[in-house]
């Protein structure tokens, strides 16, 4: 679980818009903090396994996520993805739209059709940073390990990874507006290890 802990829940930014308002809308959250109001769960933040060791990686098992601009956003928000994925950039909008890599993968790929979708195979391990060059507020973010064992918290702050060796890890929570956490793990054979993250108002 990630949690907050501040008594005031935090709220996302919203901002105005001029751009294709039609569409839009005239306002739009960035998504930038999205809080449980009832478990303080934190969604959204990215949890990964930094020091894996080579031996203990399987074999990769690329998988195809589908980054789709829907009312102006994209959708998911925040992944995580293994080295050799597919990212189908996808528009859903009657407008033109952008998918913008920045980061570990760069590639900046137009979607001027409702409906179109256009592949892209991410060959390196890193962050990406997902842009509209349309739609200045539009932004996604992905990372991609050369293992699997990574996640992205829920609506409840709720994460899970399966099948992790056995062995001690450093576990990574990375949040696009609470920053970064490390916190050592051990993970016995055959064992369900818990594992709660905290955040707070002192650390913004």
């Amino acid at each position: 679980m990630v949690t907050w802990t501040g008594a005031t829940v935090p709220t996302p930014t919203l901002v105005e818009n001029t751009t294709d308002p039609q569409v839009c809308g005239r306002k739009q959250t960035l998504a930038d903090v999205l809080v449980s109001s009832r478990s303080h769960g934190v969604e959204n933040v990215i949890l990964a396994l930094t020091d894996v060791p080579v031996e203990k990686i399987p074999p990769p098992v690329p998988g195809r996520l589908v980054l789709d601009n829907r009312r102006c956003s994209f959708s998911p928000h925040v992944s995580v993805l293994t080295v050799g994925t597919v990212i189908e950039a996808t528009n859903s909008d009657p407008i033109l739209h952008t998918t913008h890599l920045y980061g570990s993968t760069e590639a900046n790929i137009a979607l001027p059709l409702e409906g179109q979708r256009v592949p892209h195979t991410v060959d390196k391990a890193g962050m990406i940073v997902v842009k509209c060059d349309v739609h200045g507020w539009m932004q996604a973010f992905v990372r991609v390990d050369p293992h699997p064992f990574h996640a992205v918290s829920d609506s409840s702050g709720a994460f899970r990874m399966l099948s992790v060796p056995p062995g001690d890890y450093t576990l990574e929570a990375w949040h696009e507006k609470l920053g970064t956490r490390r916190i050592s793990v051990q993970v016995r054979s055959g064992a369900t290890e818990r594992v709660a993250l905290e955040y707070s108002p002192a650390q913004r």
